[in-house]
């Protein structure tokens, strides 16, 4: 779990990536979102989410940027998992798009997804050698280690922002 960071330690982490946001151009973040093979819709649509500033106190912070940088890190560490939510997602909205049976095949649809995010999950945990595939027994589990991933991603994301808001506040 996450543990709450301090003031300060929030403050120099904020620093830290806004020093990394800033040495990092935004056509050098559309190009690594291209790379990866993301489409140029969506990525000209990251690229938009980049150029969000706020002015907090006397600084401009680049929290568009953060978040960009925060997502890429966090595919970075989680590439299976990443995939598979993609995909899982991909193939639960097909499913929910066929004509009359949609609404009713929908929620296999999006078990099926589940299923392939979590074996995404798993590829991330043990190399290609060491699986045996999705064990039904270890589902609980690696749904709760993938809700904890999600959610410590936005925790650390919110803590950093929040705490600058809150020290501008103070000055």
């Amino acid at each position: 779990m996450t543990a709450i960071i301090s003031k300060a330690q929030a403050e120099l982490e904020l620093a830290l990536m806004q020093a990394e946001s800033d040495s990092m151009a935004s056509s050098d973040l559309y190009i690594w979102l291209r790379e990866c093979g993301m489409p140029p819709e969506i990525a000209i649509r990251l690229k938009e989410l980049v150029s969000v500033t706020q002015r907090i106190g006397n600084k401009v912070v680049s929290i568009g940027k953060l978040i960009v940088m925060k997502l890429r890190d966090f595919i970075m560490a989680h590439k299976g998992l990443a995939i598979g939510t993609v995909l899982g997602a991909a193939i639960a909205s097909l499913v929910a798009a066929i004509p009359l049976l949609g609404s009713l095949l929908a929620p296999l649809g999006g078990l099926l997804g589940l299923v392939i995010a979590v074996s995404g999950h798993q590829n991330d945990k043990h190399p290609i050698g060491d699986r045996e595939g999705v064990n039904l027994l270890e589902l609980p589990q690696n749904l709760i280690e993938i809700a904890r991933a999600f959610f410590d991603l936005f925790i650390e994301t919110l803590q950093i922002i929040l705490a600058e808001l809150a020290s501008a506040k103070a000055s």
